[in-house]
């Protein structure tokens, strides 16, 4: 793709522009997707989400966009409208949006206000105050009221401001120290740290001055290089990766914001490598629009919350377009990253990007019960920009567990439980990471990881077991078209489309083999296959060693 700001504000219209297409057909033209949320706000998803990405390239996008979307927009907040989105309520959905619609208003007044009829106004002003007042999920939402205030504020709709200052406040009061947030009491460290708190703190900064948090985004972006791959892969972890390269968003905020965190050869790299990456993935439907999944069409792989709208926040991505064509984001030459180790204990993570640029994160942190697949998302020990990882399917064997990154469990080898209840993990001062675990009341163990810069990394279970144990341990998954496994006494490798992954026992006595996990578990790939390494444990006291690698050959 044209990686100049023109050729970002094309693709930015190419993203957008079909769901805007689609969405001023109304709610009754929407697919109906999974969702636990009503049909009615999964298309004002559709309708508002492309708005982070519109706004920032309104010069690009011509007014056969703006003209649709301004009428749309203002018949969806119209409660005497058959598409009328619903009143605000509580923690409701609408909330979200909300930030959107404020977004859009304080930055693109000319397009999406000032065409409305005065009736139109005074309906939009009346659901967005609405949407400042009302109360939101105790997490990151506390961003949205501040958003839907600074749009009523552009249009000139006066709001009372301590309603705005308590949400930021309690923002503060999410803070783990060394930048990082929890996403709310108890919440992950995950993409909604870059693609919400720190990019939001920098558009606020952007609109108001308020610089309360800008330093943590700048902190958080400078540990945020080792997330990415030296190809512009993200490395895959925790929940809503549906929303694709929203996990660039926080490059393009800095510009927006005109804060240089690091280098702006730096920042403009990996935005733009990362769109490349992406850019390259199978992810439109026939009419252009982005598809419920990851790097392919994938209802099974996303929580409960993704809808047929909502792949359209990866529009922050574009964000960089709000700094001029001139701006040192797009005109500084580009670095890209090398080798590097960090270890990061505000995120119970090590990240490790390797001398062939491809990252894997060695996770300490614990599961996520609340949301779908939320095992798989945040409990696996290890995640890669290379290989991706697996979620489990409804079934038997390993293959329905998929245990890319993990060891598995099983009673009577048939049915496979992991990583669940543990603790957030300790990273020592060498970068080991250990985390203690326990799946059964009379199961405990204790997991040290480690890895290395050519692209293996060693895993270590201390057992203690009053029953008898069933393991299974995979190292990475790799495409399973054209694939050659090789499968030796204690080493299970495989090759696939120029990916090799291999898993080696350290001496204690599993048997290796190559498994085909479940068809469309993967984020990468609809059909896949795992070195894996297996065995039987009494009760008693055990320690499991494995060697793990994936390259490109």
């Amino acid at each position: 793709m044209d990686q100049s700001h023109a050729g970002w504000g094309a693709a930015a219209l190419a993203v957008a522009r079909p769901a805007v297409e689609l969405a001023a057909r109304g709610p009754g033209a929407m697919p109906v997707t999974m969702s636990n949320h009503s049909h009615r706000e999964n298309w004002f998803e559709l309708l508002t989400r492309p708005l982070w990405g519109l706004t920032a390239a309104k010069d690009h996008v011509p007014d056969a966009v703006w003209e649709p979307l301004a009428a749309t927009l203002a018949r969806a907040l119209d409660p005497e409208d058959d598409w009328y989105v619903g009143d605000v309520t509580h923690t409701s959905q609408r909330c979200v949006e909300a930030a959107s619609v404020g977004w859009g208003l304080a930055t693109a007044p000319e397009k999406l206000w000032e065409p409305l009829d005065a009736k139109a106004r005074d309906k939009v002003a009346a659901w967005l105050s609405d949407a400042y007042l009302t109360g939101v999920a105790d997490m990151n939402w506390h961003y949205f009221p501040v958003f839907a205030g600074h749009g009523l504020k552009r249009v000139g709709v006066k709001t009372d401001p301590a309603v705005a200052e308590a949400h930021l406040e309690r923002m503060g009061e999410f803070r783990l120290g060394d930048a990082v947030f929890e996403d709310g009491p108890g919440g992950r460290v995950d993409y909604y740290n870059p693609f919400a708190f720190h990019t939001y703190a920098l558009l606020h900064f952007k609109l108001t001055g308020d610089d309360r948090y800008v330093e943590n985004a700048a902190a958080f972006a400078r540990r945020f290089r080792s997330w990415f791959a030296a190809d512009g892969a993200a490395v895959p972890y925790g929940r809503s990766m549906g929303y694709r390269f929203a996990q660039g968003a926080l490059w393009g905020a800095l510009a927006a914001a005109d804060v240089e965190a690091v280098p702006w050869g730096e920042a403009g790299g990996f935005a733009r490598r990362h769109l490349d990456w992406w850019w390259r993935r199978p992810m439109l439907d026939t009419e252009g629009r982005l598809t419920v999944g990851y790097s392919y069409p994938n209802d099974a792989v996303v929580e409960q919350y993704v809808t047929a709208g909502s792949p359209w926040w990866a529009t922050k991505v574009f964000l960089g377009l709000a700094a001029a064509p001139d701006h040192p984001f797009w005109t500084a030459e580009e670095v890209v990253p090398g080798p590097v180790v960090e270890a990061h204990k505000a995120a119970r993570a090590v990240h490790v990007r390797d001398r062939s640029g491809h990252v894997t994160r060695l996770n300490g942190q614990a599961w996520q019960p609340w949301a779908r697949n939320g095992q798989a998302a945040y409990g696996k020990f290890a995640y890669s920009t290379l290989a991706g990882f697996s979620h489990a399917a409804v079934g038997q064997g390993l293959e329905a567990a998929a245990p890319d990154g993990a060891l598995m469990l099983s009673e009577d080898g048939r049915h496979w439980r992991g990583r669940e209840d543990s603790d957030e993990g300790a990273i020592d001062e060498n970068g080991v990471l250990t985390v203690n675990w326990q799946p059964w009341d009379d199961v405990t163990i204790t997991t040290s990881l480690e890895a290395a810069v050519d692209g293996w990394h060693a895993r270590v279970h201390v057992i203690d077991t009053g029953r008898l144990l069933h393991t299974g341990e995979g190292g990475w998954c790799v495409p399973k078209p054209g694939h050659v496994p090789q499968v030796g006494e204690a080493k299970a490798a495989v090759t696939s489309q120029g990916i090799r992954s291999e898993i080696i026992d350290s001496g204690t006595g599993r048997e290796a083999d190559v498994i085909e996990p479940m068809p469309g578990t993967h984020l990468y790939w609809p059909a896949t296959v795992l070195p894996v390494l297996r065995g039987v444990l009494e009760p008693g006291k055990y320690v499991l060693k494995s060697l793990v690698y994936v390259g490109t050959e």
